[in-house]
């Protein structure tokens, strides 16, 4: 396996827009097109494909950094429901996170679940994000918000 990420341009939009998550997932997440669309109209993040060797695996979205307290979002985050199950979100979420924490020199990293998503919970728990108390109204898809402290992460 050769994982990494590739900034999403007029090359592989397409690819990434048909990804997907499985049905029941859909409740949880904004669609891939709706993200690329406000990456390139907002101007306040960006899209990126995450790849094994040249096959399109999964989604990111990560952007609106804050000098003030040093942060950054990871405001999406998908494994297309075809490669669901086979190891890759952690794999992934390891790569985005260390490409976030490099692209804005970040101590902290927010991201924002559905409350009925409990896998999505496990795995960002998994990774050192801890819950905080608040709560992100701003998507389509309001949200718990989690943070990842830098600083405590392996």
């Amino acid at each position: 396996m050769s994982l990494h990420i590739r900034e999403i341009t007029s090359d592989n939009w397409r690819a990434a827009a048909a990804l997907g998550v499985s049905t029941d997932q859909q409740r949880f997440i904004e669609t891939n097109a709706f993200s690329m669309a406000e990456s390139l109209y907002e101007k306040n993040a960006v899209s990126v494909g995450m790849y094994d060797n040249e096959t399109l695996i999964g989604f990111a979205m990560y952007g609106w950094p804050d000098p003030r307290d040093q942060s950054a979002w990871l405001d999406r985050f998908m494994i297309d429901q075809h490669y669901q199950g086979q190891g890759y979100a952690k794999r992934f979420l390891l790569l985005v996170i260390r490409y976030i924490e490099q692209q804005y020199d970040c101590n902290k990293i927010y991201l924002s679940i559905h409350p009925e998503n409990a896998h999505a919970k496990k795995l960002y728990e998994s990774m050192g994000f801890r819950l905080n108390g608040q709560t992100d109204e701003e998507g389509a898809v309001p949200g718990l918000v989690m943070e990842l402290n830098m600083d405590a992460f392996f």
